[in-house]
């Protein structure tokens, strides 16, 4: 029984979890709170006395309960029903036991239904039923707090005369509350009897009143148990702790109560009496082995002593002597205060705000109890987590003897050491990865940066807690090109057979502004394919201002992609837009990228699968994934196709040695579509790419990677790394460790495709002026010959002195104040490679070439010996080599791009 000087069961105990209550939004650090708690009403008790505590409510309560149980009436009889009428009135029905519901943590799992990634709460508390309750639990909590609870009616008559007369004598202060009412206190009084200030005789007489008519409404053992049974899922007991299953796991660690031990069962029951006095945690002290001791002598465990001395009496448990002896000897060790830690915590946060829109606020989400089952698949957050920790966290740790113990401890292989070692004092402090099933939209893994709980190392370019992929936008450079491309092909403005002059030219003379190639490399004509493959610069802003800043921003919009600052900021952007200068989520580029990969059908992004109640109903199923064609199979085709040669040793070796995934059966090599990205001054980079559908069961897999600084800031170092030397191998590190001896697939070819032969140099129909031809693949109805025919045929080329020469004026299709800077080139490139213009690029040619399609137009006359001995004094500039970025080039070539050794293009 309690004694009537019992601290109260309320909220102000409570320490809410550490730091995730109901979110501001995503990425943000949640402080400490204390709120009351809703649903569940403890009233405040003071150090009254019996007269206070009993008061009128034995004068009337046990009249009312006389007549309750007996059904005698006489004159006091009479009085008493009046009285209990008016008592009753407003009480709520007994009844409503059987729908009583408690404020439980929603707990979000992964998509087995298994792994617990993280609750949601208000109070910690699991709800059990009483099958799962071991009869040791019943049975010492009868014995600290209702020795007659199984067969009282629900108030201890005697229990309460003892009160009466121990206070009076002032030997002792007893309390006289039973199980059911400390229940009905809790949970089946009226908020305004129990609130601070109410009437406290009142109070007491409705208490024992409704305790009488829970008791009758729930008959027998059955009854009881239904009352036990809501009591130890109700009562706090401290510590955060609301019910007897969250008790037993923040004090013990426990999980399921039939693995407590009688001392440990013993002192859990102890604890409502004085949840907060009585608080093992203040008794604890760190012994030599680093564990929680209580001390023996102090009041949680001198009560549990007492309920342990006392469990002779009780209904099942049976100690021995020297089981007695050995429980009341066992020491009280304590798990320890555990942080709320969540499995893909950025991803979690994520759940938690779609989770608001399905049940309809955060207080349902806080105290509902819904079990939520997500799209996660923990082994490849697991990988995820590795290698961002391994390419991000390892190079920026103090010293190298502290990076190599980490990349042991990560077990990264001897093949990719050599490039995170490259990493260190590279100044790349963040990084984030989305993957997913781009047919169904399933998030499997997400990283939203290097590492949500390494808050020793924050620091102004390492925000922990922001989600870098879902709340964060960056530059994503490069990888942008792709859907320009696509809006190009989807318009019927460009083909991957279409030439564009890869030309450093000032295209917004009032800004001065004349963006350069990565390399500083002007390689004159190229066609589509390649100038995207190898991620030209100056070729995607000619292609931009073919097809126009509205035609793309919308085709971004239809694929997923959200601009920082809306589709204005884009248009806004101009001609930068086309090299990704327009900030965008990664998780809405990872998206688009997906589209691109299942055929054109973009399917938006989902997190959650289903949604069940505290009942186990559902309240929420995903619906099947329906795709909507935003971009023609065609034209997905297309860049695919382009996009996946970046993996191909044969047509990009130098991409390819950096993304190309030999992780097949017998080490066959893997498809896959893949594109880098690196901001100005390298402040952001990115890597972007999709694999195969695979045939049958297995993921459609889409993965997105940035990296750099949380604050933006430019890497401080003498020589920064690319996204070709940093996020790309750390993509294709994740993704083959993903796929790792899956079956291999290519991707499929729609039927709107068709592939003709073209004119290598120009594109279009071969003609008189072809020299090489190659075969390309196009919309149907849009290849040469076609009558939707996009490219003109010779249209690089006019005649001149030496026959079909090349005119790259005339494949110049932009403003005419463009042509200024193409003459430019021409001049230069008359006098070969490595010859530097006003822009301070070079002319170069494309890799593995020697030419640029043939002779090039100028004046022309028969070459002599003296113009080999002028040639030798001529400035002809350096060739320039350096380290391949979004757009790597050689620039050392032979001759001076004429064909033949009788008639060559001179400069004037």
């Amino acid at each position: 029984m309690r004694p009537s000087n019992d601290p109260p069961l309320h909220a102000r105990h409570a320490r809410h979890p550490n730091g995730h209550g109901a979110a501001s939004g995503w990425g943000v650090t949640h402080p400490r709170v204390h709120r009351r708690r809703l649903g569940v009403r403890h009233p405040a008790r003071t150090g009254r006395s019996v007269a206070d505590t009993v008061g009128l409510a034995v004068g009337v309560g046990l009249i009312a309960l006389a007549v309750l149980v007996t059904g005698t009436v006489g004159v006091a009889g009479t009085a008493a029903v009046a009285a209990l009428s008016a008592l009753s009135s407003d009480l709520p029905d007994p009844s409503a036991l059987d729908e009583l519901t408690f404020s439980q943590p929603t707990i979000v799992y992964d998509r087995t239904g298994e792994r617990e990634l993280g609750r949601f709460m208000r109070e910690q508390r699991s709800v059990v039923e009483y099958a799962a309750i071991p009869p040791l639990v019943l049975d010492v909590t009868v014995t600290a707090e209702d020795r007659t609870f199984w067969e009282n009616e629900g108030f201890d008559a005697a229990a309460i005369l003892a009160a009466v007369t121990e206070n009076a004598s002032g030997v002792s202060e007893r309390g006289a509350s039973t199980i059911t009412q400390q229940l009905v206190r809790a949970r089946l009084l009226p908020d305004q009897y129990v609130e601070p200030g109410a009437d406290r005789y009142v109070r007491k007489a409705k208490e024992i009143i409704q305790s009488v008519r829970l008791t009758a409404a729930h008959p027998g053992e059955e009854g009881k148990r239904q009352i036990i049974t809501a009591y130890l899922n109700e009562i706090f007991y401290g510590h955060d702790a609301y019910g007897i299953a969250a008790a037993a796991r923040v004090y013990f660690g426990v999980n399921r109560l039939a693995e407590l031990t009688p001392a440990q069962a013993a002192l859990l029951a102890g604890l409502p009496k004085s949840p907060s006095t009585l608080d093992p945690y203040r008794y604890a002290t760190e012994d030599a082995e680093g564990r929680l001791v209580v001390d023996p002598e102090s009041p949680p465990v001198v009560r549990r002593n007492w309920i342990l001395r006392n469990l002779a009496e009780s209904r099942w448990t049976r100690l021995s002597p020297k089981d007695l002896q050995t429980s009341l000897n066992e020491p009280v060790i304590l798990a320890g205060d555990r942080p709320l830690t969540y499995v893909a915590p950025h991803f979690t946060w994520q759940v938690r705000r779609q989770l608001e829109q399905i049940v309809g606020s955060r207080d349902a989400i806080e105290t509902g109890g819904f079990r939520v089952i997500t799209t996660l698949d923990v082994p490849a957050q697991r990988l995820a987590e590795k290698w961002i920790t391994a390419a991000v966290v390892a190079p920026n740790l103090r010293t190298r003897e502290q990076q190599e113990r980490m990349l042991e401890r990560l077990k990264i292989g001897e093949g990719d050491l050599a490039w995170v070692r490259a990493l260190r004092g590279k100044d790349l402090h963040n990084a984030s990865l989305v993957a997913l099933d781009y047919r169904t939209g399933d998030v499997l893994a997400y990283v939203g940066s290097a590492g949500y709980y390494r808050d020793n190392l924050r620091s102004p370019k390492f925000d922990p807690k922001y989600d870098a992929a879902g709340d964060g936008t960056r530059q994503p450079g490069s990888a942008f090109k792709p859907i320009v491309y696509a809006t190009a092909f989807e318009t019927g403005t460009l083909t991957p057979g279409s030439l564009l002059l890869d030309v450093t030219t000032e295209f917004n003379p009032r800004e001065d502004w004349a963006p350069r190639d990565a390399d500083n490399l002007d390689r004159g004509p190229v066609l589509v394919r390649r100038a995207l493959q190898y991620s030209l610069n100056i070729p995607a802003i000619r292609a931009l201002e073919r097809v126009g800043n509205e035609a793309v921003a919308a085709q971004a919009e239809r694929m997923g992609v959200r601009f920082q600052g809306g589709t204005t900021a884009f248009l806004q952007s101009g001609l930068a837009g086309a090299i990704g200068t327009v900030e965008v989520r990664p998780l809405d580029l990872t998206s688009a990228y997906g589209t691109l990969a299942n055929g054109g059908v973009r399917v938006p992004p989902r997190l959650i699968l289903e949604v069940r109640d505290a009942a186990g109903n559902v309240v929420w199923k995903a619906p099947k994934p329906e795709g909507e064609q935003v971009v023609s199979p065609g034209t997905a085709f297309l860049v695919t196709d382009i996009l996946s040669g970046n993996t191909d040793p044969r047509q990009n070796p130098i991409w390819a040695e950096k993304l190309m995934i030999r992780n097949g059966p017998d080490r066959e090599r893997r498809p896959a579509a893949v594109k880098t990205g690196t901001a100005n001054d390298a402040r952001d980079l990115a890597t972007y790419g999709y694999l195969p559908a695979p045939e049958g069961e297995g993921y459609a897999l889409a993965v997105g990677i940035w990296m750099g600084n949380s604050d933006h800031s430019t890497p401080r170092t003498e020589k920064p790394a690319t996204s070709l030397t940093a996020a790309a191998p750390l993509w294709r590190a994740f993704v083959r460790d993903l796929t790792n001896k899956q079956p291999v697939t290519r991707f499929a070819r729609p039927d709107d495709v068709v592939r003709t032969r073209i004119d290598a140099w120009s594109g279009g129909a071969p003609g008189p002026w072809t020299r090489t031809t190659i075969r390309e693949w196009f919309r149907r109805g849009t290849q040469p010959g076609a009558d939707g025919a996009v490219d003109p045929p010779g249209l690089l080329y006019s005649r001149g002195c030496a026959g079909w020469m090349v005119d790259p004026l005339k494949a110049e299709l932009g403003p005419s104040a463009w042509d200024a800077d193409v003459e430019d080139w021409l001049r230069r490139a008359r006098r070969g490679v490595g010859v530097e213009g006003r822009h301070e690029s070079a002319t170069a040619y494309f890799w593995g070439e020697s030419s640029w399609g043939g002779p090039l137009l100028g004046p022309c006359r028969v070459r002599s010996d003296d113009d080999e001995k002028d040639e030798d004094k001529e400035d002809r500039g350096k060739g320039k080599d350096g380290d391949p970025g979004d757009g790597p080039g050689n620039g050392n070539g032979n001759g001076g791009g004429g064909e033949g050794d009788v008639v060559i293009a001179l400069p004037v």
